[in-house]
């Protein structure tokens, strides 16, 4: 047994105790490209007995007589025995952990590299008994190594710069307004000053204005955008999301306000079911819209300036069929927040253009199939504007819809999923800057995840038995191990079910929580946010038949505890919002309430 010069200093200098030589790469391409960088794929597979933990990983190339490290930028430096901290990054551990690796400056085919990789547990290295021998060819194309705010982390500030570093020098002429999209999920698009930055590999961003406190932030990059001065370009697009920090707060909610979603003097019931909270007139306030499903029509509350809600506009749906779920985003480019909503007794998505001031006009109506009961935006063609994917239960499939830049929408493209899809969320599961969906279907019970191909189309990469029906799916990073993780609530199993990523697409074995009170139940949403301000999301759910919203703490893990400070609705809680309705910094609460057609107001 011998250590290689790197590694072998890195062996004595930290103390290590002994050396394990039974670990080897499940997977190696040893042909591999590269240009401005190299990148070298595979999985690493841990010792069982270390599955589950995290890990410090160290990575080695020699190249003749030089020993090179990665740091935790995944940059290749070149080895300093009185700097050994810098070289290792830290992950979870599990069986299989798709790497990708070596990047720095290379520019020119090499004949051999010999790679070693170790990682650290309890003091003890686990190590490649043999290096990996490998080549190195000139890459074509551009690769993103790293972003920040990085995924769905939580950031302090509200005008946090956004950076996207390359592999490579970019061609400064290929940069402009249109190279990056900024959105937040209440907030809508954000605009500031895109620059290149010094080495020409980054790009960096500065917001112009405030983030809404405690909001999801959606960052995309087109595909075919860039180009690098080496000639390559930048054939695949990539997006990100993270948060925005919310003030610290005690988890109290104050009940101070009910605002009836009926007209002046009605007593007509309307079924108000479904909210969205985006900004619509560009003030700095969190608007808010209500579908109805038996006036089938959507209500737009104007937010007052104080966190309050008082007079509304009406805007008929036509063509609908009880409509319900639904989210908002920058359809046409213009700046403006749009809205899409899905009939959940009819065959349609109905789509709805915004002007800005907070009024909005349908333009499209779009076949999906029978009981369209969910709706996902996201750029899932890479081309730089939001697509829509919607399922039907009785259709028994899934339909996307791409959109041309200017709002308008393609015809469906269809596929299966499972029987009964019913459920979907949107998020990248496999870390590799494209937007996937997971599916929840209500006949087999299941939760499955199709991971995007970059153009359009998806791969399913697993499907694991959902522990109850999924009525509603939240697709966020639950314990912050750098993986999207999978929250669901299950109507007729009165539960709440959180599977872990793992980073690759696939999903853990759902943990459950039981949502029944006194044995009753019918939960209907689940919403997600960092409610204490610690750092982690919370979960509140609403309930049909018990007229309660429930709020979950993150116990930092991404394990729940129920609190005892339920929220009482007069009628059924069908959703809850989780938005800074008031702009003090803290997240508060409004509850939809769908039988006594109400918002309820809850401070924190």
């Amino acid at each position: 047994m011998r250590c290689i010069p790197g590694p072998g200093e890195l062996c004595q200098r930290t103390n290590i105790q002994r050396w394990r030589l039974d670990r080897q790469w499940c997977e190696f391409v040893p042909e591999i490209n590269a240009g401005g960088s190299v990148f070298i794929g595979g999985n690493l597979c841990p010792i069982q007995i270390h599955v589950g933990r995290r890990a410090d990983i160290y990575v080695a190339f020699e190249i003749g007589p030089t020993i090179y490290f990665l740091n935790d930028s995944n940059a290749l430096i070149i080895y300093d025995s009185n700097n050994l901290m810098q070289y290792r990054f830290n992950v979870p551990l599990t069986d299989s952990i798709a790497l990708s690796l070596f990047s720095g400056v290379i520019g020119e085919a090499i004949a051999e590299v010999k790679l070693y990789v170790a990682y650290v547990v309890d003091g003890e290295f686990q190590l490649d008994a043999q290096p990996i021998n490998f080549t190195v060819n000139p890459a074509t194309s551009i690769t993103p190594l790293s972003v920040l705010p990085e995924q769905d982390t939580v950031v302090p500030s509200s005008r946090a710069e956004i950076k996207i570093h390359f592999d490579r020098a970019l061609d400064a002429s290929s940069v402009d307004d249109n190279t990056l999209s900024v959105f937040g999920r209440w907030s809508g698009v954000l605009s500031g000053a895109l620059s290149l930055g010094e080495d020409k590999r980054s790009l960096r961003f500065l917001p112009d204005r405030d983030l809404f406190a405690g909001e999801q932030v959606f960052v995309t990059m087109a595909a075919g955008e860039l180009s690098a001065i080496d000639g390559s370009e930048f054939p695949g697009g990539y997006s990100w999301s993270y948060w925005v920090e919310s003030a610290t707060a005690p988890m109290a909610f104050e009940k101070i306000g009910v605002v009836s979603t009926r007209s002046p003097g009605s007593q007509t019931q309307i079924q108000t079911y479904g909210a969205y909270a985006g900004d619509l007139n560009q003030d700095g306030w969190s608007d808010f819209i209500v579908p109805n499903e038996l006036s089938n029509d959507l209500r737009v509350f104007l937010n007052d300036g104080a966190g309050g809600y008082g007079n509304f506009s009406i805007i008929p749906i036509e063509g609908a069929v009880k409509p319900s779920p639904n989210e908002g985003a920058d359809f046409d480019g213009d700046g403006d927040i749009d809205f899409a909503v899905g009939s959940a007794w009819g065959h349609h998505v109905h789509v709805f253009l915004g002007d800005g001031s907070g009024a909005l006009s349908q333009t499209q109506n779009l076949f999906v199939g029978e009981r369209v009961r969910g709706v996902c935006l996201a750029d899932f063609e890479n081309d730089g504007d939001p697509d829509i994917i919607a399922t039907s239960y009785i259709g028994n499939l899934v339909a996307l819809f791409t959109n041309d830049g200017a709002g308008n929408f393609s015809d469906a493209v269809t596929f299966d999923a499972g029987d009964g899809e019913w459920s979907c969320a949107s998020a990248d599961m496999n870390a590799d800057g494209l937007t996937d969906i997971t599916i929840g279907t209500r006949n087999s019970n299941e939760l499955i995840v199709l991971l995007s191909n970059g153009d359009g189309s998806f791969t399913e990469s697993g499907r694991i038995p959902a522990a109850g029906d999924p009525w509603m799916l939240a697709a966020r990073d639950v314990d912050r191990d750098g993986s999207v993780d999978i929250v669901a609530v299950n109507a007729n199993s009165i539960s709440l079910t959180v599977s872990m990523g793992m980073g690759n697409g696939e999903l853990a074995t759902p943990v459950s929580y039981s949502l029944a009170v006194d044995g009753v139940g019918f939960p209907l949403a689940v919403d997600l946010g960092d409610l204490d301000g610690d750092g982690d999301l919370d979960a509140v759910t609403s309930d049909f038949r018990t007229q309660l919203f429930l709020i979950y703490e993150n116990q930092g893990d991404g394990t729940f505890l129920r609190l005892p400070n339920q929220l009482t609705a007069i009628g059924a809680a069908s959703c809850a919002i989780l938005h800074d309705r008031d702009n003090d910094g803290d997240l508060d609460i409004t509850g939809i309430v769908e039988v006594a057609d109400e918002l309820i107001l809850f401070r924190h």
